[in-house]
């Protein structure tokens, strides 16, 4: 029964041995193929250098880089690989250099844990003071910068972590509770006042039986009544207060349109409670022009129709630069299409500087073109004040 000794190990019964090192005691490797002893120590002592060649790009990799933390469980997985790997060389050696990575990438990770400990502290503080920002817009953006702060921050220390992940996010969620019950709160406020506006209208047509001084003082009355109801968004207020001027003046306008219906139809659109297209809008949009009076509520159809077809155009450029969004969360899709809305109406605003610096140029040509460039200008600022009410919608969650 010979032994014969080899570099790192020995071989016997025509088996291959590796010698123990550390507390790892001699193991057999494998066997020598087609009795060619010297073929098959070379063939282990390949595998040991391929071994070291992937430990030193492991080691140089994280020499060279600034992420070390990343390569802890890789180091781990290594270190643990090494005494159940078949080969011949200084595998001691190897043990050493791996625990020595694996002590300085710890002692790392450790420091950047206390270092972002207290980044997450700071970024608690920080975010504590949202309260104290009375506008919502404001304090949304403030909250969302926060949060990507926080998110690109790594773990704190092992003992803190739990706590202060969950007191952040506690102080979001609060933010983010009492923005959604200041909107309920508006919306319902808006919604009650807006009835009551209705409810004087109603009033104030039925002044037409009226005359003389009952009339008289019943329309002071009525104004008096319509003071104290109190603000709301002005594209509820301007239509009812003109239908309410209307009445008390006595005109009355035939239309051969139910805006009424019309614009019953455009708020449930609005509301997503009802589906549409720009064909449906289109047709809407023609009957209302083709419409002879003087209604009041054709101004507001005329918009919710501009805002409805802007919606629909947003969003088919968000799914088209961003395939996906249907997918995604309320929050996320709220923040692309603002970044697209907003990038239209820089688009919008550039356009606009050129109109307004080329009607310097035409100030001395004919009218016409004078009331072109006019025309131009007008337009463009109306395309400019549709998209940021577009924003408000938005904002309100009534996208």
């Amino acid at each position: 029964m010979d032994i014969l000794q080899v570099p790192f190990g020995f071989i016997k019964d025509g088996k291959v041995f590796q010698n123990g090192w550390g507390e790892n005691p001699d193991r057999e490797i494998g066997e020598v193929r087609d009795n060619d002893t010297d073929k098959s120590v070379q063939f282990f002592q390949e595998r040991f250098a391929d071994l070291e060649k992937k430990i030193n790009e492991v080691t140089e990799k994280i020499d060279s880089t600034e992420n070390k933390g990343s390569f802890l469980m890789k180091l781990v997985h290594l270190r643990e690989h090494l005494p159940q790997h078949d080969g011949l060389g200084e595998y001691q050696t190897l043990h050493d250099k791996i625990c020595k990575y694996e002590s300085l990438v710890k002692d790392i990770i450790q420091k950047n844990r206390v270092r972002n400990t207290e980044i997450k502290k700071a970024l608690i503080e920080e975010a504590s003071h949202i309260s104290e920002i009375l506008n919502w817009r404001e304090g949304t953006e403030k909250v969302n910068d926060i949060k990507g702060r926080w998110i690109k921050t790594g773990s704190a220390e092992d003992d803190k972590n739990d706590a202060l992940e969950e007191e952040f996010w506690a102080i979001i969620k609060d933010f983010f509770d009492r923005k959604k019950k200041f909107y309920e709160d508006k919306q319902k406020l808006t919604d009650h006042r807006k009835r009551q506006y209705e409810e004087l209208v109603v009033q104030a047509k039925s002044l037409e039986s009226l005359h003389g001084q009952e009339r008289f003082n019943k329309v002071k009355e009525l104004k008096e009544q319509w003071k104290q109801v109190g603000g709301i968004p002005a594209e509820f207020y301007k239509p009812l207060n003109s239908q309410f001027n209307q009445h008390l003046k006595g005109r009355k306008f035939k239309s051969e349109v139910d805006y009424s219906e019309v614009l019953k139809k455009l708020e449930a659109m609005k509301s997503n409670k009802a589906s549409y297209d720009k064909e449906t809008l289109d047709k809407i949009k023609k009957s209302v022009f083709l419409d002879k009076s003087r209604n009041t509520d054709k101004h507001q159809c005329l918009e919710l129709i501009q805002l409805l077809n802007e919606r629909a155009f947003v969003d088919k450029l968000t799914s088209k630069r961003f395939p996906d969004f249907a997918k995604m969360d309320a929050e996320k899709k709220k923040s692309l299409r603002k970044g697209i809305i907003n990038d239209l109406i820089n688009r919008d605003r550039e356009d606009l500087k050129t109109y307004e610096e080329n009607s310097v140029n035409f100030s001395s040509s004919d009218g016409k073109m004078n009331k072109l460039v006019e025309n131009k200008i007008k337009s463009q600022k109306r395309k400019i004040d549709i998209k940021s009410k577009l924003l408000d919608w938005v904002d309100s969650g009534e996208f």
